[in-house]
């Protein structure tokens, strides 16, 4: 039976193109090698398989991350357009509440400058009156008045029985309109 088992080995050998023929111990040998390379090609294999799947877990880790960061920035990018808005309406009212403040300080200003005007112009009449009162004052003389009046309109000055003096309680002001009363 030995040679038949080393016939077909020969026949085998031939087959794969083998020029010597392999003897059974060195095939037994020879497959434990090979089942020796297959499981490590295998382990190899499994390696990177788990290497592969560490790298596939990996990405979809990143994936989750991204996404998530995607959703945060979401809602930032929903909060900061709030703030946004928020700040544009702040600076309108800001704007339109220095323009207000301008409006009423040039008012003011305006009021000033008005009121300066007035007060000249009230100091120049009055300086005008004051010297107008006094060409009138000056201008009187008493001993003239005394002559045309009593020379020229026939004037002249009342006599002791001719003045009444009375009291009157109510008030001190005398109404023309009111009868005299008698002492």
């Amino acid at each position: 039976m030995k040679k038949r088992g080393e016939e077909t080995v020969a026949i085998c050998a031939r087959k794969l193109g083998r020029e010597r023929a392999v003897s059974p111990k060195e095939g037994v040998e020879k497959k434990k090698i090979e089942k020796k390379q297959e499981q490590r090609k295998k382990r190899a294999a499994s390696g990177m398989e788990r290497r592969v799947l560490q790298e596939r877990a990996k990405i979809l880790r990143e994936r989750e991350e991204s996404l998530l960061q995607q959703e945060r920035l979401k809602e930032k990018t929903s909060a900061n357009l709030f703030l946004v808005f928020c700040v544009t309406a702040m600076m309108f009212v800001m704007g339109g509440l220095c323009f207000h403040y301008i409006q009423l300080q040039t008012e003011v200003n305006t009021r000033i400058r008005k009121i300066e005007v007035e007060k000249t112009r009230l100091d120049k009449l009055r300086q005008k009156n004051d010297a107008l009162q006094n060409a009138i004052n000056t201008s009187v003389n008493p001993e003239e008045v005394y002559e045309i009046a009593t020379k020229e309109l026939g004037m002249v000055y009342p006599g002791e029985n001719q003045v009444i003096e009375y009291k009157k309680s109510e008030s001190e002001y005398v109404r023309q309109y009111e009868n005299i009363p008698k002492s």
